[in-house]
C-alpha cells in the first residue's frame, strides 16, 4: 500500500473521532436557536443582549465542542477518552471510496457555516435601529435611528358614535402636543397626519410619505365617566408591532393627561430618547381640572394655527374667553388671548392701543399663573414680534418657548418670522425648513420658505416652495401672486405672471381688493392703464397690507400719469392725498401712510412736502429696524425722490435696495413706470444693463 499523505491522515482522524459529525450537528443546533432567539426575545419584551449573548456563547462555544470531540468519545461505558488509533485504522479509513468519506466533512462545512451565518445575522441585527434593551415599563427599546421619527396617525373612533369623533380627536392632539414637547424626537405634526384619516395607504407607505421610522395608530372607546384607547406602535419599514398596549382613564382632565404622558414616555423610552428633568415636569403637567375649560381652550388654538384671517383669531379669542369663565387660573387660556390680540395688531385688522395693552397684560398673567408654560413665552415673544418689534427679545422668549416645546411647527414658523424681519435670512429659512420637515402637509412653512428665498433674489430656489404650498392647499392664493412676482422679477416674464393669476382668478380663490393687486402690478409694468382702472372698479382700498397702502385713488394717479393725463393724474393723487390725510390723523405714527403721501404730494407737485413725508415714512420703519418692510419704505422714497429730479438720490436709494433683500430687482427698473422719470441718466441705464 502506498504511503498516504499527512493532510490525509489528519481528515481520518477527524472522521474517526466523529469531529465531523459533532460540528454538523453542532452547527445546524446554533442556527435554530439563533433564529428562534431572534424572534422571541422582541416578542416577549426580553433585552436584546439575550439574543447577543446566545450568539456569542455559541460562537465560543463551538471551539469546544470540537476540542471535547477530538478528546472525548461516547461508549457504552460512559464518556472516555480518545484512544490511539490502531494499526491500520486510519488506512482503512483514507481506503474507503469518496462517497463514503465526503459526506460527514461536508456536512461539516455545512454545520460551521450555518453556525457562522446564524452568528452574523444575530449580532449584525443588534446593531441596527431594532430592539433594544426593555426598560422595565413593558415597552420594547429601539435603537434610534438619527434622529428618531414618528407619525401618530389619527385614532379610530371606536365608539361610532359621532358626538365622540370631537374627543377622539382632542385625544389625538393632545398627544401630538405632548410629543412635541420632548426635543430628542422628530413627531410630524397634525396638518400633515390627518390626510391619513381612514386610508387604506400601508403602514410602509406611509412612512416614506413623511419620512418616518415608526407610526403609532389606536382607537378610543368612550363609555360612561371612563375611556380607553388602544395604541400600537409600528416599525414603519417592516410593519412589525413593536408594541401594543390598552390604557384606560377617567373622563377628567387629569385622567386624560395621565394616560398621554404615560404613552408619549413610552414612546420616548421604546425610541431611546432620554427625557430632562423639565420634559418630565412639562409632560406631567395637568393645566385645568375642569374638562369644558379645556376643550374650550383646544378649539380656540385649532382656529389659531388653521389661519391668518380675522375670523379666526377673534374666533380664538372667544373660545378662550369661554375657557377662562369656568377655570381663570387656565394660563394656556390666557397665553391664547395674547396671541389672538398681537396678531389681530400685527394684520392690520385691530391698530387700537388698548388691544396691544391687553396682548401684554394677557401674556404677564399667563407666565405669573405658570412661570415655564412654553405657551406663555410664546405669547410674550409674539407681543415683542408683533407690537413692540424687539426681535432680540422675541427671539429670546421664543426659544424659551421651544425649549419647552421643540417640536411645536407654530413656534419654528414664527422663530423663522422673526429672524427675516430681522435681516437673517439664511437662519429663517432654516427654522421654515425645519417646520416643514415636522409638517410636510402644512403649506404655511413651505410658502413662508419661498418668499424668504424671494427676498433673496433667488428665484429658482424658491419656487418649487411656492409650488409645493400650492399642492398642499391648492385654495392658497398668495404663492399665487408670488410666484407671478417672481416671473417678472427674475426675467421680465410678464406673460407667464399673467397665467398664474388667471389661473388663480379661475380657481375661485382670487379676492376682490386684496389679491388683485397682482394683476394691477402687472397692468401697470405692462403699462395698459386702462386695465389698471378696470381692475379697480367697485374695489374700494385696491390694497392695504402692512408693507403698502394704495387707495383706488392713488393707483388711478398712477394710470392717468402713465396715460400721460397729468391734469387727471393730478385730480387722483390729490383725492388719494385726502383719503392718507385722514388715516394719517388716527394712525400718525404708521410709517405706510408717510410713504403713500409721499409719492402722492409728489404726484402733485409739492415736492418738499412729499420728500419730507416721505422720509418720514422711511425714519419710522428703516431696514435696520425691520428688514422687510422697512426695503419698501426705501423704495417709496426713492420713488419720490425720482418724481422731484432728485436724481442721484433716488439712484443711491436704489443701488441700496439692490444689495440689501427686498421685493426689488433689476426687471422691475427695466419695466415699472415708478422708474420713467430715472430713464437716460447714465448711472440708471447701466443698473438697468446689470
Amino acid at each position: 500500500m502506498s504511503e498516504v499523505s499527512g493532510y490525509q491522515r489528519f481528515f481520518a482522524e477527524l472522521k474517526r473521532r466523529k469531529v465531523f459529525r459533532v460540528a454538523a450537528v453542532y452547527g445546524a443546533l446554533a442556527f435554530v436557536v439563533l433564529q428562534v432567539a431572534d424572534i422571541l426575545v422582541p416578542a416577549l419584551h426580553l433585552p436584546e443582549s439575550l439574543t447577543t449573548g446566545i450568539a456569542l456563547l455559541s460562537i465560543l462555544g463551538f471551539p469546544i465542542a470540537v476540542g471535547l470531540a477530538w478528546a472525548f468519545d461516547s461508549t457504552p461505558s460512559g464518556i472516555q477518552r480518545t484512544d490511539a488509533a490502531k494499526t491500520g485504522e486510519l488506512e482503512a479509513i483514507i481506503a474507503q471510496p469518496p462517497a463514503s468519506r465526503w459526506p460527514s466533512g461536508l456536512l461539516a462545512l455545512v454545520g460551521i457555516t450555518a453556525l457562522v451565518v446564524g452568528g452574523w445575522l444575530a449580532l449584525s441585527s443588534r446593531s441596527e435601529p431594532s430592539t433594544a434593551e426593555a426598560t422595565g415599563t413593558g415597552t420594547t427599546s429601539i435603537a434610534p435611528a438619527a434622529p428618531p421619527s414618528i407619525a401618530v396617525l389619527p385614532f379610530d373612533n371606536m365608539s361610532r358614535d359621532p358626538e365622540t369623533l370631537p374627543f377622539t380627536d382632542g385625544l389625538h392632539d393632545d398627544l401630538l402636543t405632548q410629543l412635541s414637547k420632548i426635543g430628542s424626537l422628530k413627531v410630524i405634526s397634525r396638518t400633515s397626519v390627518q390626510e391619513y384619516r381612514d386610508t387604506q395607504k400601508s403602514i410602509p407607505e406611509i412612512g416614506d410619505e413623511l419620512d418616518v421610522g415608526y407610526v403609532l395608530e389606536g382607537g378610543v372607546q368612550r363609555a360612561g365617566d371612563q375611556f380607553r384607547l388602544n395604541v400600537q406602535l409600528i416599525d414603519a419599514e417592516s410593519e412589525g408591532h413593536l408594541w401594543a398596549e390598552q390604557y384606560t382613564g377617567d373622563l377628567t382632565v387629569a385622567g386624560i393627561f395621565a394616560v398621554q404622558t404615560e404613552i408619549a414616555t413610552q414612546i420616548a423610552e421604546a425610541l431611546q430618547t432620554q427625557l430632562t428633568a423639565n420634559q418630565r415636569q412639562n409632560l406631567a403637567r395637568v393645566p385645568t381640572q375642569d374638562l369644558e375649560a379645556y376643550e374650550a381652550y383646544r378649539r380656540g388654538m385649532d382656529y389659531v394655527r388653521e389661519s391668518y384671517t380675522e375670523t379666526n383669531f377673534r374666533t380664538a379669542d372667544r373660545f378662550a374667553d369661554q375657557a377662562l369663565a369656568r377655570d381663570s387660573l387656565l394660563a394656556e387660556a390666557w397665553a391664547l388671548k395674547s396671541v389672538a390680540a398681537s396678531s389681530l395688531y400685527w394684520f392690520f385688522f385691530d391698530r387700537s392701543d388698548s388691544l396691544t395693552e391687553a396682548s401684554l397684560e394677557h401674556a404677564r398673567r399667563a407666565l405669573a399663573l405658570a412661570p415655564d408654560l412654553p405657551h406663555g413665552h410664546w405669547a410674550l415673544g409674539a407681543w415683542h414680534y408683533r407690537v413692540e418689534l424687539d426681535y432680540e427679545a422675541a427671539l429670546e422668549e421664543i426659544d424659551l418657548a421651544l425649549e419647552g416645546m421643540p417640536g411645536e411647527v407654530e413656534l419654528l414658523t414664527l422663530a423663522g418670522s422673526v429672524l427675516r424681519r430681522n435681516g437673517d435670512m439664511e437662519e429663517a429659512i432654516r427654522r421654515f425648513e425645519q417646520a416643514h420637515e415636522l409638517d410636510p402637509r402644512q403649506a404655511l412653512a413651505s410658502y413662508s420658505a419661498g418668499e424668504t428665498l424671494s427676498l433673496l433674489r433667488r428665484y429658482e430656489e424658491a419656487e418649487p416652495w411656492f409650488r409645493l404650498a400650492i399642492q398642499i392647499r391648492p385654495d392658497f392664493a398668495f404663492p399665487y401672486s408670488f410666484l407671478a412676482a417672481n416671473r417678472i422679477r427674475a426675467a421680465g416674464d410678464t406673460a407667464g405672471a399673467r397665467q398664474l393669476l388667471e389661473e388663480l382668478r379661475e380657481l375661485g380663490i382670487y379676492e376682490e381688493g386684496i389679491e388683485n393687486a397682482g394683476f394691477v402690478d402687472l397692468y401697470r409694468v405692462e403699462r395698459r392703464p386702462e386695465a389698471m382702472r378696470r381692475e379697480l372698479e367697485g374695489t374700494g382700498l385696491y390694497r392695504g397690507s402692512q408693507f403698502v397702502f394704495e387707495p383706488s385713488p392713488f393707483v388711478s394717479g398712477w394710470a392717468w400719469r402713465i396715460a400721460g393725463d397729468g391734469e387727471r393724474a393730478r385730480a387722483a393723487f390729490d383725492s388719494a392725498r385726502v383719503i392718507i390725510e385722514e388715516h394719517l390723523a388716527d394712525a400718525p405714527d404708521d410709517a405706510r401712510y408717510h410713504s403713500a403721501l409721499g409719492i402722492a404730494l409728489a404726484g402733485l407737485g409739492r415736492d418738499d412736502e412729499a420728500i419730507e413725508s416721505a422720509r418720514r415714512g422711511l425714519a419710522l420703519m428703516p431696514p435696520a429696524k425691520e428688514a422687510w418692510r422697512g426695503s419698501y419704505r426705501l423704495r417709496d422714497l426713492a420713488i419720490v425722490y425720482a418724481m422731484t429730479g432728485r436724481t442721484d438720490e433716488a439712484i443711491d436709494l436704489v443701488e441700496r435696495l439692490l444689495s440689501i433683500p427686498a421685493d426689488f430687482d433689476i426687471w422691475d427698473l427695466r419695466l415699472d413706470p415708478y422708474w420713467d422719470d430715472l430713464r437716460g441718466d447714465p448711472r440708471f441705464e447701466a443698473l438697468m444693463a446689470d
